[in-house]
């Protein structure tokens, strides 16, 4: 199996797993659609689909969107069914509760931030048991993934059917808020305290927030999100709609900005001559830091002109 970031032309395939997380109770099918199509582009969206088979097909997906903190303490002190539906409508409206993206990247991006789980739903039925094993495993990993590097607060979920009533329930990190039973959904959260309060729990790593150290430029910060991605140059300056001489600049430009900021992640750059040492070498020594350390590039999601 292999996983990726949500595009528009995924959920159809997406809601056809689960429609109850579409959240088209409000404003229709039709309008929830059209503002899952700008989502799916925003900063403040997190995604992924896992694919299957040949040809392939998606078999599992999750996503998240973070929102205001008024929005996520509102719906905590009064639970009601169908928050992604309220979500959806705000976005509709031009009243949206999803969350600026200055919080994110600019001026405040020191506050703790909350988010909504909109889905996170694969198929049971047409799945064989190592590959319902094999999603169940991919999905949280993916999650992980996916919020690794943001300085979080509350994360809140509407379950929705017995299957992740029983998940949520059994996790032990996620606390229940309220149960909707003639809806078959309920209301749950998590929070740092509740994460750490289970021993070995791999959600403890969501709250463990550090500071970035690198100050990356937005331009540094793209080119290190598409080289995570692998490629070699060439294919990095066709995903990022630029010159091949253009990505060689940014590379020069980003390991003379580390040199400066963080030596240590540069071999030889304490010497005299560690311009000589060879550029995959370096590229080497950061994506690794930047793997380990994903607040130094959040939030990385970017789309060139020819993907909207």
């Amino acid at each position: 199996m292999t996983w990726r970031e949500m595009c528009e032309a995924d959920l159809g395939d997406c809601f056809r797993i689960e429609p109850r997380h579409l959240g088209a109770e409000i404003v229709g099918r039709e309008a929830a659609l059209k503002v899952w199509k700008t989502l799916v582009r925003s900063r403040c969206f997190n995604s992924v689909v896992i694919e299957s088979g040949t040809p392939k097909r998606i078999v599992a997906s999750g996503s998240s969107v973070f929102v205001t903190p008024d929005f996520a303490t509102q719906e905590l002190e009064q639970p009601r069914p169908f928050l992604n539906s309220r979500i959806i409508a705000s976005i509709a409206s031009k009243k949206s509760v999803v969350l600026p993206e200055s919080t994110l990247c600019g001026e405040d991006a020191h506050c703790p931030v909350d988010f909504v789980v909109l889905n996170g739903d694969y198929l049971i039925d047409s799945l064989s048991q190592e590959e319902l094993d094999e999603v169940q495993m991919l999905l949280p990993f993916t999650f992980m993934e996916a919020h690794l590097g943001y300085r979080l607060n509350r994360i809140l979920i509407e379950w929705t059917g017995e299957t992740q009533r029983r998940f949520h329930h059994s996790s032990g990190v996620w606390r229940a808020v309220e149960v909707y039973a003639k809806a078959d959904r309920g209301l749950s959260m998590m929070t740092r305290k509740d994460a750490l309060a289970v021993s070995g729990s791999i959600a403890a790593a969501l709250f463990q927030y550090q500071e970035p150290v690198l100050h990356l430029r937005e331009t540094d910060k793209h080119l290190l999100a598409e080289a995570l991605r692998g490629g070699t140059d060439s294919e990095l300056a066709l995903r990022m709609n630029l010159s091949l001489a253009s990505i060689k600049k940014r590379w020069l430009s980003l390991f003379q900005r580390v040199a400066e900021i963080q030596p240590k992640l540069l071999p030889g750059c304490q010497e005299q001559n560690w311009k000589a040492y060879r550029g995959p070498q370096k590229r080497h020594h950061i994506l690794a830091y930047v793997r380990s350390h994903p607040q130094e590039i959040r939030p990385f999601r970017w789309y060139s002109f020819k993907d909207l």
